[in-house]
């Protein structure tokens, strides 16, 4: 694990210059707090309170680590969450990250500091991994949650991903379709890697030929998957029939962008969306997507967490994979495909 001495010496400036950073004790000039803030972002650190005798025990206190706390697959996770916490007499605290790795460090801060009793991770990349490692080898309480790490025995309550993205695919195949692009998410994350490996294995299987430029990132997010199905889309000679975005938000910009250029669906391009938002469900849109379990992930992630902290079991490790639902509605359509 990391040290002061590491940074100041990565930074090259005195130990008592790290500290006045990390404290904020004393002014630092703002090239040198800038070298010490990339030291500590480069080096993974987090101050151990257990260490130096500071942690406080029993906070009661929470917190929630999401990407994106505007992003509507999150809410019927906290309502979970808080919901079983509370039940428990303790407080949820949620932390927004925007995927950014400062804020995900501040987090983590906060359980080492003593000021939270346990993090549910929903947020976890692969870059994270050896931040990961030092919190079980010093026996923190965390569950990662929706998203997970391969290689890492920790606690895990997630989707069944890849049987979900397979599911996904065999329904397109099933009614006709061979021209199926899927667009993916945040690069490195579990959930589209497992996705992604889920339709890959479909299409292998329906021995059906996958095209690179057809296996392209939407972000998860509607303007960049609305931009991306107007590029997929401008060939009318060589375009997919069908489009799997791997999240509802990010199928929405498909089927906008699918209308502005005259394309019909399903009559000419099937949609098919992942985690069964609210808005899926609208008679306006209809989408057929994947149902993730979201409200389950959290109350389960919750009472796991709740579990190790009272028992103070740190060393045993549960890995619970929920089912995902395929949900028929009405944006995919049967077709004969050449």
């Amino acid at each position: 694990m990391s040290t002061i001495k590491d940074i100041a010496k990565r930074a090259n400036v005195s130990v008592a210059t790290v500290s006045y950073v990390l404290n904020n004790t004393r002014f630092v000039s703002p090239e040198k707090k800038k070298r010490v803030e990339e030291a500590i972002k480069e080096l993974n650190y987090v101050p151990n309170a257990v260490a130096r005798g500071l942690r406080v025990k029993n906070s009661k206190v929470i917190s929630l680590v999401v990407s994106d706390i505007t992003n509507p697959f999150y809410p019927d996770i906290a309502k979970a969450c808080e919901q079983v916490a509370y039940q428990s007499g303790y407080t949820l605290n949620i932390v927004n990250t925007n995927d950014q790795d400062d804020r995900f460090i501040k987090a983590v801060m906060q359980l080492r500091e003593g000021k939270v009793d346990g993090i549910i991770n929903t947020t976890v990349l692969d870059h994270h991994r050896s931040l990961m490692e030092n919190l079980i080898k010093d026996k923190y309480p965390i569950v990662l949650a929706h998203r997970l790490l391969d290689g890492i025995n920790m606690d895990t309550v997630v989707a069944d991903n890849i049987q979900a993205a397979i599911d996904a695919t065999n329904h397109l195949i099933n009614l006709g379709h061979k021209k199926i692009a899927f667009m993916t998410g945040v690069t490195k994350s579990s959930i589209n890697n497992l996705r992604i490996k889920g339709f890959l294995k479909a299409m292998k299987d329906a021995n059906l030929p996958t095209k690179e430029d057809w296996l392209a990132s939407g972000q998860a997010k509607y303007q960049q998957s609305y931009d991306l199905t107007k590029e997929l889309l401008k060939n009318s000679n060589n375009r997919p029939t069908a489009i799997i975005n791997i999240s509802d938000l990010g199928a929405l910009g498909v089927l906008d962008a699918a209308g502005d250029l005259g394309i019909m669906v399903p009559e000419e391009l099937a949609v098919v969306g992942f985690d069964d938002l609210f808005i899926s469900s609208m008679r306006s849109v209809q989408l057929t997507t994947i149902r993730i379990p979201r409200y389950e992930i959290g109350q389960k992630s919750m009472e796991l967490l709740i579990d190790k902290i009272t028992n103070n079991d740190t060393n045993n490790h549960h890995n619970i994979l929920l089912p995902a639902e395929l949900i028929v509605r009405k944006t995919c359509g049967s077709r004969i495909i050449d």
